[in-house]
């Protein structure tokens, strides 16, 4: 999906959240920035070009969409921190929940796609194992990098596939569009 594309579905969903509370264009705003987070490993991302050093090694290290930012691992507590930040900021507590929505948005859009998404990836880290580590110590390293590699192999496959070609496919269009209309009616609907 475009980067538009998920900024208008986390602001549907955050307008929703936002219309609970009376403030369905704070919903919008911090539910559209949330479906953005997870692009942050693509330089050419919306979110990206903003924060391009920390883009380009996110890309080099995992690819896009294979990085930590697009698993629930990192959507719910990002989404959770953006959401808290624009509530205490504003006084409506029901935010965090706009946050939350919109970054997890992000994950189902791009499940969508024909590239799909591994959202429950779990990486841990492989440990080193130097030559002067005596022979107990390395062989329980040894088995925690076995533990941990199958683990990584376990929930990284891609369950989650769709049709969607991004940014060529209308279905696309249509997700962008009636979530832009359900910003709308949110905002008329609260005054």
């Amino acid at each position: 999906m475009t980067g538009s594309t998920h900024f208008a579905a986390g602001a549907a969903l955050g307008a929703a959240v936002g219309a609970l509370t009376g403030q369905p264009a704070a919903g919008a705003v911090v539910g559209g920035i949330a479906g953005l987070l997870a692009d942050i490993d693509h330089p050419g991302s919306k979110l990206g070009r903003k924060i391009r050093p920390l883009a380009v090694v996110l890309e080099e290290r995992w690819g896009h969409r294979d990085s930590p930012t697009h698993t629930v691992m990192f959507c719910l507590p990002a989404g959770l921190f953006l959401g808290l930040l624009a509530g205490l900021f504003l006084g409506v507590p029901l935010l965090m929940l706009s946050g939350v929505l919109g970054a997890v948005s992000h994950l189902v859009l791009d499940a969508m796609t024909k590239s799909g998404v591994r959202p429950f990836r779990v990486w841990l880290p492989k440990l080193p194992l130097p030559d002067f580590l005596p022979g107990r110590v390395k062989g329980k390293l040894e088995r925690w990098n076995t533990w941990a590699a199958e683990v990584e192999g376990r929930t990284g496959k891609r369950h989650y596939r769709g049709e969607v070609v991004t940014g060529q496919d209308y279905r696309e269009h249509i997700v962008a569009a009636v979530s832009w209309m359900v910003v709308a009616l949110m905002i008329t609907i609260s005054k």
